[in-house]
C-alpha cells in the first residue's frame, strides 16, 4: 500500500471508531435512563431488591430504615450506588477495556443523577396505572383514558402525591406486586441489556461479569444470577414476603438479558468459496482472529472449492458478512452458535 492509501485507511478506521463510540454512548445513555426508571418507579414501589450494587445499596438503605433510620435515607440511594461502583471501575478499566470503563462511568453518573432526582422529586406513575377503585359491582381498575382525563395524574412529589404513594404501598395486593415484579424485571432487563450491547454496563457486578466473560470465558448470566440470588436471600432480613416476588423479578430480568445481550457470544462462521485467498487476506487484515482452511468439492457442480472456518464474536458478524459479500457474493456462509471454546483465542471488546 502507498502512503496515501495507508493514510486514507487510517482515516476511515478512525471514522468507524468514532461512529461506533457515538452509537455506544447513545445506547448506554438510553439504557441507563430505562434502568433508573425501572429501579425507582417499579422496584422501589413494589419493595423489591434490584441486582448487583443497586441491590446492595437498596439492602443497606432498607436495613437503616429497619433499625430506626429516617425514611429520607431513600433519597440518598443514587449517591450510595455511585460510591460503591468506584472500586469496581478499576477492574473494568484494567480487566476489560478503557472504552468499557468510560461507558460504564457514563452509565453510573446518569443512574446516580436520575435515581436521586426521581426519588427526590417524583412519585411513581404506576400508583395511578395499577390503582383500583371500588364500584357497586366490586373493584375495578382504571383505564388510560380515565387516568389522563380525570385530572388527578401527577408524578411531581408534593404532600398529596406522597400520601397517595404511601397509601398505595400500604394497600398493595399480591396481584399488583406480582405485576410490578414482572414489569420491573422486564424494564430493568431491557435497560441493562442496552448498556451492555453498547459496550458498557450499568456498573456494579456487571463489571465483574464482563471481566469473567472476557478473561475467563465464563457465561455472563451464570455469575450474575448467583450473586443476585445471594443479595435477594439477604433481603429476607428486611421482608421475607418480598423475596418471593424479587425472585420472579430476577428470573424475568435474566431471561430478558439472555434474549437481548448476545454481544460477546462466540459464533462459528463457515465460508465455502472459490475466492478463499482474497477473503483470507482481507479477514486477516481486518480482524484479530485466524482461521482454518481446507479443500472441498461442490456436490452439484463437482468444482474444487475451499472452506474457511473462523470463530468470531457476535458483534463482528455484520463486518464479516460485508467483506465476504464484497469479495464473493456467491459464497455459501453458515453461522452457528458455539457453546464452549478453548485454546489461543483472541477476544476483544465492541469498541
Amino acid at each position: 500500500m502507498t502512503e496515501d492509501e495507508i493514510a486514507y485507511d487510517n482515516v476511515q478506521k478512525k471514522k468507524k471508531i468514532d461512529r461506533q463510540m457515538r452509537k455506544a454512548v447513545i445506547s448506554v445513555s438510553v439504557g441507563s435512563i430505562v434502568y433508573a426508571l425501572g429501579v425507582v418507579w417499579l422496584l422501589q414501589l413494589g419493595g423489591f431488591v434490584s441486582g448487583g450494587v443497586t441491590g446492595i445499596s437498596q439492602l443497606i438503605v432498607g436495613l437503616i430504615k429497619k433499625f430506626g433510620g429516617s425514611v429520607a435515607v431513600e433519597e440518598y440511594l443514587g449517591l450510595l450506588i455511585g460510591l460503591l461502583n468506584v472500586p469496581l471501575l478499576v477492574v473494568g478499566w484494567r480487566g476489560v477495556s478503557k472504552h468499557f470503563a468510560v461507558l460504564t462511568v457514563i452509565s453510573i453518573v446518569l443512574q446516580t443523577l436520575l435515581i436521586t432526582i426521581l426519588t427526590h422529586f417524583t412519585v411513581s406513575p404506576f400508583i395511578y396505572f395499577l390503582h383500583s377503585t371500588s364500584s357497586t359491582d366490586g373493584t375495578v381498575s382504571k383505564g388510560l383514558i380515565d387516568i389522563f382525563t380525570d385530572n388527578t395524574f401527577n408524578i411531581i412529589k408534593n404532600t398529596e402525591t406522597t400520601a397517595l404513594q404511601l397509601e398505595f404501598k400500604q394497600e398493595i395486593t399480591a396481584g399488583v406486586r406480582l405485576m410490578l415484579a414482572i414489569i420491573g424485571g422486564l424494564v430493568t432487563g431491557v435497560g441493562s441489556a442496552l448498556c451492555l450491547m453498547g459496550g458498557g454496563s450499568t456498573g456494579g457486578l456487571d463489571i465483574i461479569s464482563n471481566y469473567l466473560v472476557m478473561k475467563k470465558r465464563k457465561p455472563f448470566t451464570k455469575f450474575q444470577f448467583a450473586m443476585d440470588f445471594v443479595i435477594i436471600i439477604s433481603s429476607s432480613l428486611i421482608s421475607i414476603e418480598s423475596v418471593l416476588y424479587t425472585i420472579v423479578r430476577l428470573i424475568i430480568y435474566m431471561k430478558v438479558l439472555q434474549a437481548l445481550y448476545q454481544t460477546y457470544q462466540t459464533l462459528r462462521i463457515e465460508i465455502i468459496t472459490e475466492k478463499a485467498l482474497e477473503i483470507k487476506e482481507e479477514l486477516l487484515k481486518t480482524f484479530y482472529h485466524s482461521m482454518t482452511i481446507y479443500d472441498a468439492v461442490g456436490g452439484f457442480s463437482n468444482r474444487n472449492k475451499k472452506v474457511i472456518e473462523v470463530y468470531a464474536m457476535n458483534f463482528e458478524i455484520p463486518d464479516y458478512i460485508n467483506i465476504i459479500n464484497r469479495i464473493d457474493p456467491k459464497a455459501f456462509v453458515v453461522i452457528t452458535k458455539v457453546k464452549t471454546i478453548r485454546g489461543n483465542y483472541v477476544q476483544r471488546t465492541v469498541i
